[in-house]
């Protein structure tokens, strides 16, 4: 009787085995079809930034040298170790006898920038921008010979006679990711065959997606430089070049220019797909100090892949309030302000004063108001969810005109 209720136990006990590595191995299944993406707005340098970030002791081996870090410090564990976009407001163009570093109105940054943006881990930097020839052709060429040997992948510029309106497509966790890259124009605009912008345009839009399309990726994202600076809602010709994306196939639409906070808006396409488009993310670091261009979000878009229906599909778009603090008006720094208190320990808040950390976190109140979201609903990374397929008609409204 013994040995028979011996072997039932090991015969549950094996069941219960299997059970859970059954139960493991399609969790993780389930992982490996999802990715979350960060994108993140303006990465400016201007000449306050440049003061802070110059070394000022007495290491002669130091002696202009340029350390960027202390700036991003703050958020540091929030975009590490994930899949992160930004757009680089700035050129690399070298300094010497001819070419100084220099802030607003036409950047040239040391390429340490480059290698703090290395160590944050940076997928793609988006170069199609208004300041892209601030230092003309050859420090636009410079600026891509910096990140390719820092192996940061960049797009939005059309190199030695290549095609100019490209897409970069790539991988990571199993997904390929399709980009484009485009901006509205530039401020300078250098006699060169050789370096071209990539310039919006219905046609453009339209013949780039068409070839993202023929490299079978599983998603299509637009980023596109448009709009008119310290407006807090798009423009018509913001809204038709998204209208001339979305048509032509893509999934996901992010913006940058404005220098503030624009809104985030979900729609569905016509066979039901999940769209979404952040017509603005302001400033992710920069010195402008007038109200609002110092409150921003970094934007997290996750995505899943759907075996059965054979496309992948955005899940939940959320956003982690983030203002660009400045202590005694000398240097930036970054910082996160939600109200997640697991990640507020953890992040580095040292220096900060108690009623200063209030006054970031009721920033961080009215930037989630202004861009609409709806379920107080925070994840481990302290992004708050604007919408989720969880939830579909719930839909993020705004409650502010601006996030003042």
């Amino acid at each position: 009787m013994r040995n028979r209720v011996d072997k039932i136990m090991m015969k549950k006990i094996f069941l219960l085995i299997l059970s859970v590595l059954l139960f493991c191995e399609t969790a993780n299944a389930n992982e490996a079809n999802k990715i979350r993406m960060l994108f993140v707005g303006d990465i400016m340098a201007h000449q306050q930034q440049l003061d802070a970030a110059k070394y000022k002791g007495k290491d002669k081996t130091k002696i202009n040298t340029w350390d960027f870090s202390p700036q991003f410090r703050r958020i540091r564990p929030m975009i590490e170790n994930a899949f992160l976009i930004g757009n680089l407001e700035t050129v690399f163009a070298g300094a010497g006898k001819r070419m100084n570093y220099t802030g607003y109105p036409t950047f040239n940054t040391p390429d340490s920038l480059a290698d703090t943006l290395l160590d944050l881990k940076f997928d793609l930097l988006t170069l199609a921008n208004n300041h892209i020839f601030d230092k003309g052709a050859s420090g636009a060429r410079r600026t891509t010979e910096v990140l390719d040997s820092r192996d940061i992948t960049w797009i939005g510029l059309g190199l030695d006679r290549g095609i100019s309106d490209d897409v970069i497509v790539l991988e990571h966790e199993g997904f390929k990711i399709a980009f484009i890259n485009y901006t509205y124009g530039s401020n300078i605009y250098p006699k060169s065959s050789d370096v071209r912008l990539n310039i919006i345009s219905e046609d453009a839009i339209q013949k780039s997606i068409e070839l993202a399309k023929t490299f079978k990726p599983d998603i299509i994202t637009a980023c596109f430089h448009w709009g008119y600076e310290y407006h807090h809602s798009p423009s018509v010709h913001q809204k038709k070049a998204a209208e001339v994306a979305f048509n032509a196939g893509a999934d996901l639409i992010v913006g940058t220019h404005p220098h503030v906070l624009q809104p985030i808006e979900i729609s569905f396409s016509n066979d039901d797909r999940v769209r979404a488009v952040a017509w603005s993310l302001g400033n992710f670091v920069s010195f402008q100090r007038t109200l609002p261009r110092e409150r921003t979000c970094i934007l997290s878009v996750e995505f899943e892949k759907d075996e059965d229906l054979g496309f992948t599909r955005i899940t939940r778009v959320a956003v982690a309030p983030v203002y660009v603090y400045a202590p005694g008006q000398k240097r930036t720094e970054i910082t996160y302000a939600g109200s997640y208190e697991p990640l507020i320990k953890e992040l580095d808040f040292s220096g900060i004063s108690k009623q200063q950390a209030k006054k970031i976190r009721d920033i961080g109140n009215a930037i989630i108001e202004f861009l609409g979201v709806n379920v107080k609903d925070i994840d481990e990374y302290g992004f708050y969810t604007l919408w989720t397929e969880i939830s579909p008609d719930i839909m993020p409204i705004s409650r502010r005109k601006t996030p003042k």
